[in-house]
């Protein structure tokens, strides 16, 4: 594999990018051998907005592409990993990279597997209740998604996306070469059925649950096993916040098993993988101690997550005995919520019904942290999330609208920030010390929960700059190290690097709406984060007021870019740029210079090497000397300048001024005039021998 630039879940409808029904399109090429048709839809494999089509790969090979968008960020960053497992059980990536989309006319980047999946196992049937043998789905779809688990296991990811409509029969009736799906294209659980998901993860935003584990697999892995044998669904007219309420209500266990019958060493499992205290959820070596038909010791836990009031307390028009139930119902009416803290009543049922100091000493500090601003805006809003955290840590954080882990944060703003969504929630939550008090308060956290933690706190200090390079655009780059460039200005390109910026800018160079200038705040800010050591020692002069510095600046980055990357000529970008250097040319004082620095400029601006352009402007020797060229003049200007002035002053005070001086003059004028003729007289009469002449 190489990577180069160049619910039911049903079809999606025909997207505006769909090609026009009954017109065949030219196939569009990715690195030069792999064709992609756009004409030619596969909606069986699609994952939401990302759609697949029909590709053939190097050799014919055939092959379905994914086409990715950017508000969706792709899992590139595990590509290198995902290319090393070796399984028939997952489709095999032949390439990855960014094409030019004839559909609407912007660049994408795509994934392109080979096509031996064949048809989802089911197909024509109801994905929640297929009713196959026991038998049949343990000895094969189930072997097939362990062996697909225990290589992602070894390398350390998850695959996010188990679940029933992601498996397919790999070409055969019998299922023994059934695989899974895509797991790259998207983040973790997007476009996942909510059913597979845990609690935790089902309570936040598809975009906002982070990357899934091995646990998270686990169970969705219980979710299909059920799904595949039962004959019932126990989601069937459910929406999905239905569905969450049954599982928090009574448990997923007995919400997914529901009235179905499965055989004693099914629900055995079922038991073990469906539970909702990941304490006491089976680990995969227990599975595989099932699997090998042995018995799983069993689990103790704290019992954090089971707590129950022994009386209710009634929150908007419902009766509710959990805190974890509570926790998800407080975000939802932050304005009822306020009275209820404030006026004591929800300390006084946790203290008579729950009596759990550990929970009263959250609330309480909850309520302290959210009092810090009661005054602001947003007081409601902050006192509901601080209160759903104490309620439940294990849930995910709930602000107004979002609804995200900490991990899942920054691809949630990416989409926000790329569909134009509110931006508000994010900046309250990145200056708020909400994301720091679920820290301190959840359970179970790992390494990347805390790194996510860290960075959304240092986002603080990000805000509260100014400069290019920083405020929200940074924090977006910051919190989504893989997310495209988001720039107004790259709007048709799909920009992940310097490089990629560096073509698109040559690729606009030729366009007549092209931007009148190549930077903007977002694009400043992804290469600060993405690429540092490019941007760094130019950054000052990019962001300074001066025209000269600003213009400078980036021709310097350009050029170091070119020169780093070996891009190769840039025709159109150093003619581009070439055309807005005149506050370089004219720091010169000399017209002589100036002319001359011009005509070299005229040369070389179609060349394409904009390292030529920087070094015409990089001769720091030049400068000085026409500075001090331009000093001595300047002074010779000021001693002229005075003299007129005196003059002047003399000639407009003094009627007599230049009278004297001129008699004087005259005189001596007069004198020699005379003088003159006598010697010209006393020689004339020299030359004709002293005779008189007249």
């Amino acid at each position: 594999m190489t990577e180069e630039k160049t619910t039911p879940v049903t079809p999606a409808p025909e997207s505006k990018a769909d090609a026009p029904k009954g017109k065949s399109m030219p196939p569009v090429l990715l690195k030069g051998e792999i064709k992609i048709f756009p004409d030619k839809r596969l909606p069986q494999y699609d994952r939401g907005i990302i759609k697949a089509y029909e590709a053939l790969g190097i050799g014919n090979v055939k092959s379905f592409a994914l086409v990715c968008e950017k508000n969706v960020i792709s899992q590139s960053e595990i590509i290198h990993k995902y290319a090393g497992i070796a399984t028939p059980h997952l489709p095999k990536l032949s390439a990855c990279g960014v094409v030019d989309w004839s559909l609407d006319n912007k660049e994408h980047f795509v994934f392109v597997y080979e096509d031996r999946l064949g048809n989802p196992v089911a197909h024509g049937k109801n994905p929640n209740a297929l009713g196959l043998k026991p038998d049949l789905v343990i000895s094969t779809i189930f072997r097939n998604i362990l062996d697909v688990m225990h290589a992602m296991r070894d390398k350390g990811i998850a695959h996010g996306n188990i679940s029933v409509p992601s498996i397919f029969d790999g070409g055969s009736p019998t299922f023994e070469n059934t695989t899974l799906g895509d797991m790259l294209s998207a983040p973790s659980g997007y476009n996942q059925p909510i059913i597979y998901e845990t609690i935790t993860r089902g309570l936040a935003s598809p975009l906002g649950r982070g990357p899934a584990e091995l646990s998270d697999d686990i169970y969705a892995l219980g979710v299909t096993l059920a799904a595949l044998i039962r004959t019932n669904e126990p989601a069937e007219g459910l929406s999905d916040d239905d569905i969450l309420a049954e599982k928090l209500e009574i448990g997923s266990f007995n919400f997914i098993v529901g009235k179905s019958r499965f055989p004693a060493a099914i629900l055995e499992f079922l038991r073990g993988v469906l539970n909702d205290d990941i304490e006491l959820r089976w680990s995969f070596d227990d599975i595989l101690t099932w699997a090998d038909g042995r018995r799983v010791n069993a689990k103790q836990s704290s019992g954090a997550t089971t707590l129950k009031a022994s009386r209710p307390l009634e929150f908007a028009r419902k009766k509710i005995l959990k805190p974890q139930v509570l926790s998800v119902a407080l975000p939802k009416d932050a304005a009822l919520s306020m009275p209820l803290v404030e006026n004591g009543e929800l300390f006084l049922w946790l203290n008579r019904s729950i009596q759990n100091k550990v929970l009263e000493a959250r609330y309480e500090e909850a309520f302290a942290e959210a009092k810090k601003d009661a005054g602001g805006s947003n007081y409601a809003d902050r006192l509901a999330c601080m209160m759903a955290i104490a309620m439940a840590p294990v849930n995910p954080i709930f602000y107004r609208n979002l609804k995200f882990s900490p991990m899942g944060f920054g691809a949630l703003l990416v989409d926000a920030a790329q569909t134009k969504k509110d931006l508000a929630p994010f900046v309250d939550i990145m200056q708020s010390s909400i994301v720091s008090f679920w820290s301190k308060c959840s359970p179970l956290q790992n390494q990347g929960d805390g790194d996510a933690v860290n960075r959304i706190g240092n986002c603080q200090r990000f805000l509260s700059q100014s400069l290019i390079g920083y405020g929200l655009e940074r924090c977006i780059y910051y919190l989504a190290p893989m997310a495209p460039c988001l720039s107004e200005k790259l709007e048709n390109s799909f920009v992940r690097s310097a490089e990629d910026f560096i073509r698109a800018m040559e690729k606009m160079s030729t366009q007549k709406n092209r931007p009148e200038w190549f930077l903007d705040r977002h694009i400043v800010s992804f290469l600060s984060i993405r690429d540092k050591s490019i941007i760094e020692p130019f950054l000052a002069d990019i962001a300074a007021t001066e025209k000269h510095r600003h213009r400078n600046g980036v021709l310097k980055m350009f050029s170091a870019i070119q020169v780093r990357d070996k891009i190769g000529v840039l025709p159109g970008l150093s003619a581009w740029i070439s055309g807005m250097l005149d506050p370089l040319i004219d720091r010169y004082h000399d017209r002589e210079k100036r002319k001359n620095v011009r005509a070299q400029l005229d040369k070389i601006k179609d060349q394409g090497n904009l390292e030529k352009i920087a070094a015409l402007f990089d001769n720091f020797k030049d400068i000085q000397q026409d500075m001090r060229n331009y000093s001595e003049a300047m002074k010779q200007f000021q001693f002229l300048k005075r003299e007129y002035i005196v003059l002047e002053n003399e000639l407009q005070t003094n009627k007599k001024f230049g009278i004297e001086a001129g008699q004087q003059v005259a005189a001596l004028v007069s004198g020699a005039i005379a003088a003159l003729v006598v010697m010209i007289y006393l020689f004339v009469t020299l030359m004709h021998g002293g005779n008189n002449i007249f």
